[in-house]
């Protein structure tokens, strides 16, 4: 299908990022480009293995997965393992991913890739937007190079 909706994903994959990831990689309107992993709920190197997990049992092992910025800008690393359990999903049990992480940093994929298809992505963040303020900072004109951003975020 010609007209897929190109994406890129930031998340910091627990359970609810879990069924995004899932839920993108069966919609025949989505073209799932690459994840960018980045703290939250839990630390960012399991946010990678999740999200690695996750593809590999989608039977998307082509999506390359970068890892992000492993600690918010402004203040402390809070995780939260008494509610998403140990690993961030719950109390689930994947089998380890075997596709390596990409050797690029999160930030740098999504600029890398805004630059190479001006006008076309969509970046959708599920997490701390964290990845996404080193992106700017290091590309300040990615909002223009962006075809959508879409957040699904807050705190309280």
């Amino acid at each position: 299908m010609a007209d897929r909706i190109p994406l890129l994903i930031d998340c910091d994959t627990g359970i609810d990022d879990s069924l995004a990831l899932l839920y993108a990689c069966a919609s025949e309107e989505a073209n799932l480009r690459a994840v960018t992993c980045v703290h939250g709920n839990i630390d960012a190197r399991q946010v990678a293995e999740n999200t690695r997990a996750v593809l590999e049992l989608a039977g998307r092992r082509d999506v390359e997965v970068a890892l992000g910025r492993e600690t918010p800008l402004v203040r402390p690393l809070d995780v939260a393992p008494e509610t998403h359990g140990p690993r961030g999903i719950g109390h689930a049990e994947l089998p380890p991913p075997t596709r390596p992480l990409s050797d690029r940093f999160g930030p740098d994929l999504i600029v890398e890739e805004a630059r190479a298809h001006p006008g076309e992505l969509t970046l959708v963040t599920l997490g701390p937007v964290t990845n996404l303020a080193v992106a700017v900072l290091r590309e300040p004109s990615l909002p223009r190079l962006l075809r959508r951003w879409v957040l699904m975020g807050g705190s309280y």
